[in-house]
């Protein structure tokens, strides 16, 4: 008798931003709700963030992002089996980040074009009253054309890169980019899949999980806590994103232990995960020391 084989969910590009800046408080990063009818990652907080579209790819996006911008991300962006990722994906990843973070927070990652100017405050006013044309990935490549925008690609620092374990009913291969928040901009949430926004130090986000009034995903935990230690290393945000902007950026795909109503993830470089049952990522022979120090087999709720 054959055993039942679980189906393997297919897995989907996406692009998630950590929006940064400096306080009094100290650095503060940008997370968002989701609402607890959705299908994936239902209360959680996350980064504004999404999946790939296929417009992200089109002619009419590409022409109006800087291509020497993405290449230095490029020549460090890898698929799930370690080999280079192709540089129209590349580019295509970049566009999701720029459009998500307009469409999820009311942040634009662009520049007129012809010049390095920001744009001023009239446009920014009138970017954000034709928000909601731009909330499907059609809508944001018209936004972009008709206003004569160039998207700001070159801001975005590439992170890091986890995948959904294969256990998961939905899975999403990520690239997680950092930047800093633009100037003259207003972050609010779209209120549909999204239900709140705050800016957060690292002293918020413990005491809220802490306390249960927060909950994240192992992936958004563990970026939390690589961005925390590397602020803290280099002193404030532009340091650290000009050190961060060479950084080596493996893929991750966890692994899972289920016990009952909790499970523990196993990274790729814990010793037992190439014997843990689940699909693998690559694994390299020597990790950055940036994700060593991340914790592991941490128990979480289901």
């Amino acid at each position: 008798m054959s055993e039942h084989v679980q189906a393997v969910a297919p897995i989907h590009h996406a692009a998630t931003v950590l929006l940064l800046r400096e306080s009094d408080a100290g650095l503060q990063v940008l997370m968002t709700k989701r609402a607890a009818g959705l299908s994936f990652m239902a209360g959680l907080w996350v980064f504004p963030g999404g999946r790939m579209e296929p417009s992200d790819q089109s002619p009419e996006v590409t022409a109006r992002v800087p291509a020497a911008a993405v290449a230095a991300a490029h020549d460090r962006m890898l698929g799930i089996d370690g080999r280079p990722l192709e540089r129209e994906a590349a580019l295509a990843l970049h566009v999701a980040a720029c459009r998500e973070t307009f469409e999820e927070a009311g942040l634009l990652l662009a520049r007129p074009s012809g010049g390095n100017a920001e744009c001023d405050e009239g446009q920014i006013a009138r970017l954000g009253a034709r928000r909601a044309e731009a909330m499907d990935a059609a809508g944001f490549v018209r936004l972009l054309v008709e206003e004569d925008l160039v998207l700001d690609v070159g801001r975005l620092v590439y992170w890091s890169h986890w995948i959904t374990p294969s256990q998961e009913k939905k899975r999403f291969d990520t690239r997680f980019f950092a930047i800093q928040m633009p100037p003259g901009q207003e972050a609010s949430v779209d209120r549909s899949e999204l239900t709140q926004h705050a800016w957060l130090t690292e002293a918020d986000v413990r005491t809220n999980m802490n306390s249960g009034e927060m909950k994240m995903a192992p992936p958004t935990i563990a970026t939390l806590q690589d961005l925390w230690s590397s602020h803290a290393r280099h002193g404030g945000i532009d340091a650290m994103l000009e050190a961060e902007r060479r950084r080596l950026v493996p893929p991750i795909l966890p692994k899972l232990i289920v016990d009952e109503g909790s499970f523990q993830t196993i990274l790729p470089w814990d010793a037992e995960y190439a014997r843990i049952p689940g699909e693998s990522c690559a694994v390299w022979e020597s990790y950055p020391e940036y994700l060593l120090a991340l914790p592991s087999r941490r128990a979480f709720k289901r």
